[in-house]
């Protein structure tokens, strides 16, 4: 895969400049700085073995990424006005990351009864990141991950079913020092020299951790129950560890916490649903407790010199509460016509840290969603045609984070319309989708161009054809 995508301009900090207009008026697909250009390698490998009642499995993958983002070169806090020939990149390249990933996972499915299957199974993955370029987000880094596991299902009767899991995990995480390629300004006991300003520092780290699930089904005829209990674990990345410069896909000045430590978080979650053929109705409620949940936190600080004068964001972890149901009902009003509805709600709260008491930031709003939908087995020459209404409705979010602003409810319609075309005897798929169907003004609470006040795409159009490439040959 290889690709190449513009930045907003003054969400970096710079209109395009010496412009052609005339030639680059000509086509909406132009792209000039900033931009940034992807190339993306990857290979995947799976394995299978069957032996009565073993099963194996094995996946083995790699993965290059290979990304620069590119600008023109203006000096910024304390960098020098002309960019110095002695340096080996090119000025115009900000950022270069040179990713790596090395990933191989085995499992193995032993049937030990008609009632009983247990599974075993062991994950790892190495990844190697270099960078280059002018500007700084995080450093180099080399991370290795190992888990295993074991994993069992036991039917105790024909309706239920009890399901219980254990799991290791270790990671270690190398990060190299980092020092500006330019000099600033130091004040120290009342003299000024100027030093490259060091921006990250070696870590070392190892994690490890202990995971259990348990959980138990129970169908009934038309009713189904569910429940869930267990205890997960993550440990922190290299941004979140050494974070210390502009993310300008996010809009933010970021600074990482090397001492910060694994998430852990303990979640109990439920599902009841009843089934016939006319009507489906479902809630899942759940409920988790972070003892150190992980998170961006929204400063009122704005990084003048480097940081193009974005909002400054620092990790940091606190205890965190966080609970919500999601509801979904269907109905088949006509033996063509289906209604559904769909709603969730989501609440959390930071019971420690500087923030304690308030949500977390970017937390989603109560949201609702109203869904038409007519089929018809075939309607001329389209089979399995479709036609479908969205409705959907979010309320206001006024329970942010200082300095987060809050924002406005919204309500938007969305249309889709579909079928399969019969051509010498090859289907063909197509469906086509209107996304904001009145051309609605809103802004996303969750999406970081809330940040700097974008509103979400007007109205879309998306059409998609999936046209197959073989028959079905005939002996």
């Amino acid at each position: 895969m290889d690709s190449k995508s513009g930045f907003f301009a003054n969400a970096h900090g710079l209109e395009p400049r010496q412009v052609d207009t005339g030639l680059h008026d000509t086509s909406n697909r132009d792209i000039q700085y900033p931009y940034q250009t992807v190339n993306h390698f990857k290979i995947i490998n799976n394995s299978f073995y069957h032996l009565n009642k073993l099963k194996l499995e094995l996946y083995l993958g790699y993965q290059h990424n290979f990304r620069q983002e590119w600008s023109q070169y203006v000096q910024h806090g304390y960098m020098p006005a002309t960019f110095p020939e002695s340096l080996n990149f090119n000025p115009d390249l900000e950022r270069q990351f040179d990713k790596q990933v090395y990933s191989g996972n085995f499992k193995s499915f032993y049937q030990l009864s008609n009632k009983t299957q247990v599974n075993l199974g062991l994950n790892s993955e190495f990844q190697v990141n270099q960078i280059d370029g002018r500007g700084f987000i995080i450093p180099a880094y080399k991370q290795f991950v190992l888990g295993g596991f074991i994993f069992g299902k036991h039917n105790i009767a024909d309706k239920s079913l009890i399901q219980v899991g254990i799991r290791y995990d270790y990671g270690n995480i190398i990060t190299s020092k980092y020092y500006d390629w330019f000099q600033s300004p130091i004040i120290g006991n009342g003299d000024t020299t100027m030093q490259y300003l060091q921006r990250a520092e070696y870590i070392n780290r190892n994690f490890s951790n202990f995971t259990w699930s348990l959980g138990y089904n129970f169908n009934p005829g038309k009713w189904s129950y569910k429940f869930n209990m267990g205890k997960s674990f993550r440990m922190p990345i290299a941004k979140e560890l050494a974070a210390n410069g502009v993310n300008y896909h996010h809009f933010s000045y970021e600074v990482g916490k090397a001492d910060l430590s694994p998430e852990i978080s303990y979640q109990l979650d439920a599902g009841i649903e009843y089934m016939t053929q006319k009507i489906a109705i479902g809630t899942t409620p759940f409920l988790n407790y972070f003892s150190n949940y992980i998170y961006l936190n929204p400063t009122f600080e704005h990084d003048r010199l480097y940081g193009n004068g974005n909002q400054v964001f620092y990790y940091t972890q606190s205890q965190v509460l966080r609970y919500g149901i999601e509801l979904h009902i269907h109905y088949e009003l006509l033996k063509s016509l289906q209604l559904g509805i769909i709603g969730e709600y989501v609440y959390s709260e930071q019971l420690s840290g500087e923030k304690k008491g308030f949500t977390l930031p970017f937390s989603p709003p109560p949201s609702g969603i109203l869904n038409l939908k007519y089929k018809k087995k075939k309607i001329k020459f389209v089979e399995n045609a479709y036609l479908s209404i969205d409705y959907r409705i979010t309320a206001a979010q006024n329970n942010v984070v200082p300095p987060e602003e809050p924002t406005p409810g919204y309500n938007i319609f969305n249309l889709g319309l579909g079928g399969d075309l019969v051509f010498f005897n090859n289907q063909i798929n197509f469906t086509i989708q209107v996304q904001n169907l009145f051309n609605t003004k809103y802004f996303n609470h969750t999406s970081y161009y809330r940040l700097i006040n974008v509103p979400e795409p007007g109205r879309n159009f998306i059409v998609n054809v999936s046209i197959p490439l073989s028959k079905k040959l005939k002996q």
